[in-house]
C-alpha cells in the first residue's frame, strides 16, 4: 500500500510533514487533553482535527471530501478503532506490556493512517482566508472545543 503514496523533498506515508506537525502540536502544553477531551466527549477524529489544523497553517484549502475518504475511513474502522478498543480493555497495571505494546501499535496505525490524510491534502490549493475554527467544526460540532484547540495549538 506504501507504493501507492507519491513523495516528495523526503516525505513519505510514514515520515511527512502532517505527522512531524501532529507530533510537534500534540506536545504543546493542553493539546492532548484537549484533543482527547474532543475525542471522548464529543466523538471528534483527532486524525481529522490535526489534519485541518496543519492545513491551516499551511495556508491550504481544507477539502472535506479529502478528510473523510473511503481510504482513511476504512483504515481507521479496521486498524485504528480494534487496536483503541484492545488497548482500553487491557488493564495497565495487571497487563502492562501488553499495554505498552498496544499502545505502540495504536500509534503506528495513527501513524499511518495520518499518511492516508497527508497523501489526500498535500496538493490542496492555497486558501488563506479560511477561519480555523470553522474548518475544525467541519469534524467536530462543540464551537466551544474547536475554539479552544485552535487556541492551543497556536502555541
Amino acid at each position: 500500500m506504501a507504493a501507492q503514496f507519491a513523495t516528495e523533498a523526503g516525505d513519505g506515508p510514514m515520515d511527512n510533514a502532517l505527522w512531524r506537525y501532529a507530533l510537534r502540536v500534540y506536545s504543546r502544553s493542553g493539546v492532548e487533553a484537549q484533543l482527547l477531551r474532543m475525542q471522548d466527549e464529543h466523538g471528534a477524529d483527532i486524525l481529522q482535527l490535526l489534519t485541518v489544523l496543519w492545513l491551516s497553517e499551511q495556508g491550504l484549502e481544507v477539502n472535506e471530501a479529502a478528510l473523510v475518504n473511503s481510504e482513511y475511513l476504512n483504515w481507521k474502522q479496521d486498524m485504528i478503532e480494534p487496536l483503541r478498543q484492545q488497548r482500553r480493555q487491557a488493564d495497565r497495571l495487571e497487563h502492562g506490556d501488553l499495554y505498552e505494546l498496544l499502545k505502540k501499535s495504536e500509534l503506528e496505525a495513527e501513524r499511518y493512517g495520518l499518511g492516508i490524510l497527508w497523501a489526500r491534502n498535500k496538493d490542496n490549493r492555497a486558501d488563506k482566508g479560511r477561519c480555523t475554527v470553522s474548518d475544525l467544526m467541519l469534524v467536530c460540532s462543540s464551537e466551544k472545543e474547536c475554539t479552544a484547540l485552535a487556541e492551543l495549538s497556536q502555541g
